[in-house]
């Protein structure tokens, strides 16, 4: 299992709100996005990821097959600890109210992918060079996708596709979608924010930078170079897993 990550803040902004983590050992990564538009995103991004490190910090490496089931409800656990970390710190800080990440993160293992997702971050799985898409995001954009209003292809260029409908930190409680996707040998899993599906709009696009790569890092910095060749509007995370 080969891990490869790279990050930039981006053409317009200040500072870069996206954050990554990944432990080899226990192939184990996340990345969260903090919401620019309200108060603090980063210190929420940095609080989602905390509680993630922390408890990876108290397993046992390498850690045995617990099955996918069991995977989950770790990763749910977690996600609903960091709501409530930063939903309680935006709280008691009064000004921070309002704070809030995107979150996805996930276990890899040699025939599956165990993962949560809340918000417009995503998940895809390149296989047989066809480039799957496997979250579906929590977006203003998508429920109209949904109800037939907009086809998938005018949602990804829509005007009001970076309003989401739900994130880590926003409220009390959080509805976390949680899920396996199998794998195989030779799959490589991206996780990106939308810093990066929001300027390549064509995923064959970037299923064709992913096979024209020498290998995953390369892969990664290609990623990131092309969105800020289209105009680097948020900051960019690309995190991608090689499954041998």
């Amino acid at each position: 299992m080969q891990f490869a990550v790279k990050t930039d803040t981006g053409k317009l902004r200040d500072r870069n709100e996206d954050l990554y983590y990944f432990d080899t050992q226990l192939q184990l990564f996340a990345i969260a996005d903090g919401m620019s538009g309200h108060e603090r995103g980063d210190i929420a991004s940095r609080i989602a990821l905390e509680v993630i490190q922390e408890w990876a910090e108290t397993q046992a490496s390498p850690q045995s097959d617990l099955g996918p089931m069991k995977r989950l409800g770790v990763l749910s656990d977690l996600a609903e600890e960091a709501n409530q970390r930063i939903y309680t710190s935006a709280e008691s800080q009064g000004k921070g109210r309002g704070m809030g990440t995107t979150l996805i993160a996930g276990f890899v293992t040699f025939s599956y992918l165990a993962y949560v997702h809340v918000g417009d971050s995503r998940l895809y799985v390149l296989r047989d060079e066809k480039l799957t898409q496997i979250t579906t995001d929590d977006s203003f954009v998508q429920k109209m996708v949904e109800k037939g209003e907009i086809t998938p292809e005018e949602g990804r260029v829509h005007e009001k596709r970076n309003i989401i409908t739900q994130a880590i930190g926003l409220q009390s409680v959080v509805t976390v979608n949680a899920d396996a996707y199998p794998l195989v040998p030779g799959d490589i899993v991206l996780a990106c924010t939308d810093g990066l599906h929001d300027l390549i709009i064509n995923d064959r696009e970037i299923a064709d930078i992913l096979l024209s790569a020498s290998g995953i890092e390369e892969a990664c910095e290609n990623l990131v170079s092309k969105a800020l060749d289209y105009g680097g509007t948020d900051n960019v995370t690309v995190l991608l897993v090689a499954v041998d």
